[in-house]
């Protein structure tokens, strides 16, 4: 967030928090007019600086009671693309990363118990050109982005 100004800062920030907060009351809190706010949303959208309005679910209200970070280091000869294309199939699996160095692929995969995620490593060590596969299982989320 750089390359923005203090008010766009404070607006993203607004809107982070809370997504479906009005423009009235981000208005308010800056000191702002809501046609001030809402051009500089509709600029930021312009401006591909905002990519999307989404919403959070809480996994564990959600069923999804494990969650787990995986990393998955592809064998020397396996094609890392080929193998990405696979491992983001599994519905498990929220979020994947392509990592430098010997990290290969880190995967954060949320499931209801700890037999499901025992499942998805099962099936995931069945895939072509994995090397090693470590999970890491969270015990306590700390702080959580969105």
């Amino acid at each position: 967030m750089e390359d923005l100004d203090e008010t766009n800062q404070k607006i993203l920030k607004r809107l982070m928090k809370d997504g479906r907060t009005p423009y009235r009351e981000i208005a308010d809190e800056l000191g702002l007019s809501e046609s001030t706010v809402r051009k500089r949303v509709s600029k930021m959208i312009e401006n591909q600086i905002i990519d999307r309005f989404t919403i959070a679910l809480n996994p564990e209200r959600g069923g999804k009671k494990v969650l787990a970070f995986l990393t998955v280091v592809p064998s020397a000869q396996s094609n890392i693309k080929d193998l990405w294309d696979s491992i983001v199939n599994f519905p498990e699996i929220s979020e994947a990363f392509y990592m430098s160095g010997k990290c290969g692929l880190l995967l954060k995969c949320e499931v209801q118990n700890l037999q499901k995620l025992d499942e998805l490593l099962e099936q995931i060590r069945e895939l072509r050109g994995i090397n090693e596969l470590e999970s890491c299982i969270v015990i306590r989320v700390l702080k959580r982005g969105y």
